[in-house]
C-alpha cells in the first residue's frame, strides 16, 4: 500500500445494458473527490466532479444512436455549456478511429475533458457489452461480423495471426463445412 496522504481519488464505473434487438446501453459514472481542506473537518471529503455519460449502441455494426450527459457535481458553472455537443456522437461507429473520432468531436475547447474520457472509456464497454450479450448467438463471431472486426487486432490475444484467432477461424471453416 501507498503511504502518503491522499489528494485526490477518481472513481470510474461503468456498465452495460442489453436492451434486446442487438441494442445495448452503456452507462459510465465518474466521482472526483479530494479530502477537505480549511475549516471542514478532519476526514471530510468533497466531490469536485459527479458525471454520468450514456451511449446506446446498435449492433451488430456498433453505431452509437443516442448520447447523453449529465452534470450532478461540477466545479464551475460553465461546465454544462459542453453538454449539447455530446449528441455528435450520434452516428459514430465503434471502430478503429473512434478515439480519434470523440476527441475530434468533444475534445479539448469543443468539449469537457473528463466527459470526453468517460466516453472514451465507454467504447470499449459497448464492445464487450455487446459481446456479453450477443457473442454466443449464430454468427456473432464471423469474421464478417462488424463487431468481430472490431476486436480483431485490438490486442496481443485477437492479434490476426495469433492462435486464438486462427483457432475460431478453424472452428468456424469447419463449421461451415458440417452444415
Amino acid at each position: 500500500m501507498v503511504k502518503g496522504k491522499p489528494v485526490h481519488t477518481r472513481k470510474v464505473e461503468i456498465n452495460s445494458y442489453d436492451l434486446g434487438n442487438h441494442r445495448v446501453l452503456v452507462e459510465g459514472e465518474l466521482l472526483d473527490t479530494r479530502p477537505s481542506s480549511g475549516e471542514a473537518k478532519e476526514g471530510e471529503v468533497r466531490t469536485i466532479h459527479h458525471l454520468l455519460a450514456r451511449v446506446w449502441v446498435q449492433g451488430p455494426d456498433l453505431t452509437i444512436t443516442d448520447a447523453d450527459a449529465e452534470m450532478k457535481r461540477i466545479p464551475r458553472e460553465g461546465c454544462p455549456e459542453a453538454l449539447p455537443g455530446i449528441q455528435k456522437l450520434i452516428g459514430l461507429r465503434i471502430i478503429s478511429g473512434f478515439t480519434q473520432k470523440v476527441k475530434d468531436l468533444i475534445g479539448d475547447v469543443k468539449g469537457c475533458s473528463h466527459l470526453t474520457n468517460l466516453f472514451l472509456t465507454l467504447g470499449p464497454v459497448a464492445v464487450q457489452g455487446y459481446f456479453a450479450a450477443y457473442g454466443r448467438k449464430g454468427g456473432a463471431r464471423t469474421p464478417d461480423n462488424p463487431a468481430f472486426a472490431r476486436v480483431l487486432n485490438s490486442c496481443h490475444v485477437w492479434r490476426e495471426d495469433g492462435p486464438y484467432v486462427r483457432s475460431l477461424r478453424a472452428a468456424l471453416s469447419k463449421g461451415k463445412k458440417d452444415s
